[in-house]
């Protein structure tokens, strides 16, 4: 049987050209574009190889097209060209406007019509929508360099990169992730980076991916190996916060937050898995739990209860419960 060999390398159309090959030419299609080479758009990988493969077979593998800047890139066609571009298909890919550090991924199969070395580019016809100014998205380099050096376990360079990158403004979800990463990673160098900081890490990225188990059973490695750690609190308040908000399955996140409470009194988590609970209690139709949850909450920053007026402690953590609490409290009588 005859066998052939291939690899793909990815090329962006429109304006950009040469980013990911080093000898290519301009194609034409796209709207304005921005940045260093032209585009923020990011794929996965520099080339693909397919290997050997028997002539008749198909394989596929996927590539990943990201958009690592702030403005839209409406996605208008992927192909594949080349003189080997019969060997490949591509799949299709419909009205997508990859916004601001969104991604998709495309399957990409080999499928040899005959034997002998095939090569082939992967070819991505964009348009830009321009939405920020040229320093914002030179700025939103920095979370992507920020995350390679994480991944590289190069902390304190990450630290650096995420902190620069919240101080210069961002405005794309990235903001969101560097401001939890930074605390922790700073955390990290009081308390030591073990095995526990990396599975805590591996959680947030996973439940980023929306890969909500994965990222539960990391949690619960810390928790049953680490729980007497810096980040057993931690790891047990991400656990139901996942089940809360992400996968709505409120009464493993009232047992969670129970937990966390009762393992942890003295967690800075204490007041927010109290709130969940309350948060979780409503959510299974129980309200008049809730409340008194909610007035539980209410009264452990009250500092005034006399003459029918009540006043929370004078200091910023309890003036913000109280109100939070106050507020849930007339939601629920409404």
């Amino acid at each position: 049987m005859k066998t052939t060999q291939s690899r793909i390398r990815p090329l962006l159309a429109a304006t950009l050209a040469c980013v990911f090959l080093q000898a290519c030419e301009e194609e034409s299609g796209g709207g304005s574009t921005q940045g260093v080479n032209g585009t923020y758009l990011h794929v996965s990988a520099p080339d693909f190889y397919f290997g050997t493969k028997d002539v008749g077979t198909d394989t596929t593998q996927r590539i990943q097209i990201s958009n690592r800047g702030a403005d839209e890139y409406p996605l208008k066609s992927v192909g594949i060209t080349g003189d080997n571009s019969d060997d490949f298909a591509a799949e299709a890919i419909n009205d997508i406007v990859l916004k601001p550090a969104q991604a998709i991924t495309v399957g990409i199969t080999f499928q040899p019509i005959t034997d002998g070395r095939k090569l082939a580019n992967f070819v991505v016809d964009y348009d830009t929508i321009q939405l920020v100014p040229e320093s914002v998205n030179v700025n939103e380099q920095n979370y992507y360099a920020g995350k390679d050096l994480e991944d590289a376990g190069d902390y304190t360079s990450a630290k650096k990169l995420y902190s620069d990158y919240i101080d210069g403004d961002p405005v794309t979800t990235n903001k969101r992730r560097a401001a939890i990463k930074l605390p922790v990673i700073q955390e990290s160098e009081v308390y030591g980076d073990g095995q526990d900081f990396d599975l805590y890490l591996s959680a947030m990225d996973l439940r980023d991916a929306g890969q909500y188990e994965a990222a539960s059973t990391e949690l619960e490695v810390i928790s049953n190996l680490y729980g007497d750690g810096y980040l057993g609190d931690d790891a047990l308040y991400l656990k139901g916060y996942i089940q809360l908000m992400d996968e709505k399955n409120y009464s493993a996140a009232l047992a969670t937050m129970r937990q966390l409470r009762k393992d942890y009194p003295d967690s800075t988590y204490y007041d927010t898995a109290l709130y969940s609970e309350a948060i979780a209690e409503q959510e299974l139709g129980n309200l008049n739990v809730a409340r008194e949850i909610l007035l539980d909450l209410r009264y452990r920053h009250t500092g005034m209860d006399a003459l029918g007026i009540t006043l929370a402690k004078d200091n910023i953590v309890s003036r913000l419960w109280f109100e939070r609490a106050n507020t849930a409290l007339d939601a629920l009588d409404a």
